[in-house]
């Protein structure tokens, strides 16, 4: 497969809009001609007059650059040093001039759902998908994607319910990947962007006016810090005593439970800072608990 046409398939791949006008820019040849000529000998490829764009024909095209496999799925290493040096591998990735191609066919199913996503908030597409929760019969659910995330372990996607769905217009929520089975695009919409620059975890993306206030002792700190967890999107650090005996930290969250569980993961190294609604709230639901577990 020759340099221009791997160049294209990155192209239509990255978030720019691939105009004709574009890709005879990008590409450095002299007419918009050219270009439609080297796009006839790809199958992969279409111009959508509606959009006004090239597009893939199929959200799973046939082949995907190493280099853009790459970017899409460096999101599985959560360990932000550890992105870093894969950094480094892109670089060595990018500077490839040939074989830098993988055939879709042969990766993993999860692998081909996350292409097919990105391909769809890329192009702004509404998607018909099965999706299959936990103790309910599989459904048909009409979506907007919006943000892929990885929690290192799960692939996720935040979710808006589109109109077609007739059932929580317009409601976020978040999809494992591994609960959804078939996908079909069902329109592409222009003067819209599906896009978002979100962060959360698997009960949803985070709005910064839902946090509570965390005291670590320094036995708790330190174990954050060796692990790397305040790396995560959900801790926000506000105060630190220069001994090293306690850090104060905002911990966003989406749902109570995650506040509960880490204090019963920790108490009593790790306590809510304040007299605050949530804080009677949690540990009234660890004292519950504990009794429960003592029953």
């Amino acid at each position: 497969m020759n340099e221009r046409i791997i160049k294209i398939y990155k192209a239509i791949y990255s978030d720019q809009i691939c105009t004709k006008e574009y890709l005879k820019n990008y590409l450095e040849i002299s007419s918009i001609k050219t270009v439609e000529n080297n796009i006839k000998e790809i199958e992969d490829i279409v111009y959508d007059i509606k959009l006004r764009k090239y597009r893939f024909k199929n959200l799973l095209p046939e082949y995907i650059p190493n280099e853009t496999f790459f970017k899409i799925f460096e999101g599985a290493v959560v360990n932000k040093l550890l992105k870093n040096d894969f950094l480094l591998l892109e670089k060595d990735i990018s500077s490839i001039k040939t074989n830098r191609m993988i055939r879709t066919d042969e990766l993993s199913n999860i692998a081909k759902k996350i292409i097919q996503f990105s391909n769809a908030i890329k192009d702004n597409c509404i998607l018909k998908v099965k999706y299959k929760k936990a103790g309910i019969p599989t459904e048909d659910k009409f979506i907007r994607a919006h943000t892929i995330f990885s929690t290192g372990f799960t692939y996720y996607v935040y979710i808006t319910y589109d109109e077609l769905n007739k059932k929580d217009v317009g409601e976020e929520r978040t999809f494992a990947f591994n609960a959804i089975g078939d996908i079909e695009p069902i329109e592409y919409l222009t003067k819209t962007t599906f896009k978002k620059e979100q962060n959360g975890n698997a009960y949803g993306s985070f709005k910064k006016e839902k946090f509570v206030i965390l005291n670590m002792n320094k036995y708790s700190a330190n174990f954050f810090k060796r692990e790397i967890l305040f790396n995560n999107d959900a801790f926000e650090i506000i105060d630190e005593e220069r001994d090293g005996e306690s850090i104060t930290v905002k911990m966003f969250y989406n749902k109570i439970f995650e506040v509960t569980k880490i204090i019963q993961q920790w108490m009593p190294e790790i306590k809510i800072q304040n007299n605050s609604e949530i804080k009677n709230e949690v540990y009234a639901q660890v004292e519950k608990n504990l009794s429960k577990l003592l029953n």
